[in-house]
């Protein structure tokens, strides 16, 4: 696919994005103000890492609408004005609970591979040291010549041909 059709498929879709927006905008004002301040994380996130591993926008995104959801839940429960949108807006936990879901989709998507990779880091060394351990237990049992005998290459007398009886 050429980088022309890849940019044209693209634009499809935020075609019905764009469209929400624009009927949003005129239908429900208050709902746009607090969706598009409370999604800031994931918008950044699409447009910051070009190069993502396929999923991890989505990941984000719905993380942060989990987020978002609730607070849209107040707007609605408290009439639905802007000044109530403007209000929410205002309140510290709001915010706290909008960017929570990115919080934690960021912490999954970057910071869980960051502890797993540790992980296995020192579970590798710690590997390495027993096996370190059971070398020098078998030199001691066997004796230097072990190491000799070890860097005899296994495969230098396969290809000889025998003499057939």
């Amino acid at each position: 696919m050429s980088t022309d059709a890849q940019s044209k498929t693209g634009a499809k879709g935020y075609v019905p994005l764009l469209v929400f927006i624009a009927l949003g905008s005129v239908f429900a004002p208050p709902t746009i103000i607090v969706l598009a301040v409370g999604m800031i994380p994931s918008i950044i996130a699409r447009f910051a890492n070009p190069a993502r591993v396929p999923g991890t926008i989505a990941s984000m995104i719905a993380l942060n609408l989990a987020g978002v959801i609730p607070a849209l839940g107040f707007l609605w429960e408290r009439g639905h004005t802007i000044d109530q949108a403007l209000d929410l807006l205002s309140d510290p936990y709001m915010w706290l609970m909008m960017y929570g879901g990115a919080g934690v989709a960021a912490f999954l998507l970057w910071g869980v591979p960051t502890v797993v990779l540790a992980f296995y880091e020192v579970q590798a060394k710690q590997h390495i040291k027993r096996l370190e351990k059971r070398r020098s237990k078998m030199i001691e049992e066997w004796g230097a010549q072990i190491i000799e005998d070890s860097k005899i290459q296994p495969s230098a007398g396969k290809n000889k041909k025998t003499p057939k009886s």
